[in-house]
């Protein structure tokens, strides 16, 4: 598997690229209706685009949504099976669209802005922290490290240090500046130089 950063601009780019599907088929949605989580912040630049209103649906709550037209908004598409709970929950004239799926889905969107091979792990600004953070503690399990000893073991796990950098600079350290803070993991000093360890 390999982890894919994408940054604020490129996710803009696709949401464009989605609403101007939207808008060329005359698909004229009441409502967007977002899934959560990744839906939530994809749905709020499509209704910028759009200029229709939100109803975020979260479909561990088991409610329904009903609407006369609707536009169901995801930020991936893996299998689909997201997607198919959510047509079942939405009841009105529905049409679905995401920013990108697996080349292999069996569910294909409506509108959609790309394709990604299915060995690709989309990393998206809002999931940054929540990604990133399992592989850099699966890291230090193995020992105590620096930041290059912590990166070369995300190289390891699929995570090009350099594409993260491009996307989001100064991000990994950040991540690791909040893990500490959770209590998660711990700084300390050695002659000089700062390594990071699992929390005791």
């Amino acid at each position: 598997m390999k982890f894919v950063a994408v940054n604020w601009e490129y996710v803009e780019r696709l949401c464009r690229k989605v609403a101007m599907q939207v808008l060329e088929d005359d698909f004229r949605p009441d409502k967007i209706v977002a899934l959560a989580k990744g839906g939530w912040f994809v749905s709020m630049v499509l209704s910028d685009y759009l200029g229709v209103g939100i109803v975020n649906l979260d479909l561990k709550e088991g409610r329904e949504v009903k609407v006369k037209k609707a536009l169901i908004v995801d930020d991936f598409i893996n299998t689909g099976k997201t997607m198919r709970s959510a047509l079942e929950r939405v009841k009105g004239e529905v049409k679905t669209c995401a920013l990108l799926m697996f080349q292999n889905s069996r569910f294909f969107p409506d509108y959609l802005a790309e394709f990604v091979s299915d060995d690709v792990w989309v990393v998206f600004p809002w999931n940054f922290v929540e990604d990133i953070s399992p592989l850099i503690l699966s890291a230090l399990e193995k020992s105590e490290s620096d930041i290059w000893g912590i990166r070369e073991s995300l190289s390891s796990l699929g995570v090009d240090y350099i594409n993260l950098e491009i996307a989001h600079p100064g991000k990994m350290e950040e991540v690791l500046s909040i893990l500490e803070k959770r209590k998660m993991i711990e700084r300390f000093e050695e002659q000089g130089k700062v390594y990071w360890r699992l929390k005791k």
